[in-house]
């Protein structure tokens, strides 16, 4: 499938401070560019099951680049978000405004360390 992701500003909506330093956390060079490895350890923050994060790399890198680019990571936090809430995984929904994806390293206070190592198993 070879879509066009919406905006970054289209799909953070109200929350663009806050998927602006999520973007950060994970490319803090700006580079444009997120590695499959480093979205993983980060999309796993989200608590979702891997069946539900490989539906929303999928929808997040429609070209099959292998990272995600901001574009893409904006997309991938907003899937998250959507599941988290109760709706349907589907770029279609992007423009709801919904509450901000839940992620396990915002909590900060009394969370677990985060362990950013990706095991053997989980590399594809």
């Amino acid at each position: 499938m070879m879509g066009m992701l919406p905006s970054p500003s289209q799909v953070a909506r109200s929350h663009t401070a806050l998927y602006e330093a999520l973007y950060r956390q994970v490319d803090p060079a700006e580079t444009d560019c997120v590695s499959a490895a480093e979205a993983a350890a980060f999309l796993k923050c989200s608590g979702l099951p891997d069946v539900i994060l490989s539906k929303i790399w999928d929808l997040s890198d429609p070209q099959g680049k292998g990272f995600l680019d901001k574009k893409g990571f904006y997309v991938a936090l907003k899937l998250i978000a959507l599941h988290q809430n109760g709706n349907d995984i589907t770029l279609s929904n992007m423009s709801l405004d919904i509450p901000p994806p839940q992620l396990q390293t915002l909590s900060g206070r009394n969370s677990p360390a985060i362990d950013w190592n990706i095991k053997a198993s989980e590399k594809k």
